[in-house]
């Protein structure tokens, strides 16, 4: 069920009826467009393999850990399994930037699965946006831009690929068109997965309004996973320290690992504004160098 509440006045009645059909159009829209042909794996074990990866949390180390395991015994079943390549691209790129695996491993062989995913699918929309955000963290921006659109072209409704567009558009320096693209996401999508919240939370903190950030990052789909940080963060640039170095310390029960230097030369920034905004709230939230 997908419900919404409008409040209006009586004489606008026809207008809020005019957005809600919007909404319900641009939401069957998304999931129902029709695509390319794209080609489909030729293991149900394999396949069955795949849809459990997809619902273990990637927001957390050993919930990825669990989708790895999960999706390279998809692969080998088979081998030529685009999805499976996609997802464990996806794997380990979070696996060096989030959780503390080794970079020199992990950051070329996630390229080289993405790149297999695309080479086995192209008209798989997954696969594109899956390869751009690589690229994007690789700062390859005109790859990671081609990606993209080549993503909307195949589907311009990929609620998926608008909110993790938002990430990379947000760390380049425009953090209003990041949360237009994440808002449009949560739109498409209205049972989204919790990395979309992180995500604006993400947005709205580089922008400044820290409020927004701390109301999407307390979202339950979301709240203790690896957004915690910036939940810290927003809750010390607002003055309310004692909750901030709470959730930091809630944050580092589950990465502890987790530093600050390390964190700032894995993202992909474009704003040195940016990045200090971050790195400031991290600070004050008590969260280690």
């Amino acid at each position: 069920i997908w419900a919404e509440r409008y409040d209006s006045s009586l004489e606008d009645i026809f207008a809020v009826q005019d957005e809600v059909t919007a909404k319900i159009v641009e939401a069957l829209v998304g999931r129902l467009a029709g695509q390319p042909a794209r080609k489909r794996p030729t293991s149900l074990e394999a396949y069955d393999l795949c849809v459990r990866a997809r619902g273990v949390s990637f927001q957390t180390g050993l919930g990825a850990r669990e989708a790895r395991m999960l999706l390279e015994k998809a692969i080998g079943l088979d081998p030529d399994y685009a999805e499976a390549h996609s997802l464990l691209a996806l794997n380990l790129w979070l696996g060096w930037l989030f959780w503390n695996e080794p970079k020199q491993t992990n950051q070329p062989r996630a390229l080289a699965e993405a790149q297999r995913a695309v080479a086995l699918d192209p008209n798989d929309a997954g696969n594109r946006w899956g390869l751009g955000i690589i690229l994007g963290h690789e700062r390859r921006f005109p790859e990671s831009d081609a990606e993209f659109e080549a993503t909307f072209k195949l589907d311009p409704n990929h609620a998926d690929a608008w909110a993790m567009r938002s990430d990379l558009i947000t760390l380049r320096g425009d953090a209003v068109k990041g949360i237009e693209f994440v808002t449009r996401a949560l739109r498409l999508n209205p049972h989204p997965p919790g990395w979309y919240y992180w995500m604006a939370g993400q947005a709205y903190y580089a922008l400044g309004d820290y409020q927004s950030a701390v109301d999407a990052l307390r979202k339950p789909e979301t709240y203790r996973t690896t957004s915690r940080r910036i939940l810290a963060a927003a809750l010390a640039q607002l003055g309310r320290l004692d909750e901030a170095r709470q959730e930091a310390e809630f944050f580092l029960l589950s990465d502890p690992y987790f530093s600050i230097r390390h964190w700032a030369t894995s993202q992909p920034f474009d704003d040195e504004e940016v990045l200090q905004r971050f790195v400031e709230g991290y600070r004050k939230a008590g969260l280690p160098d």
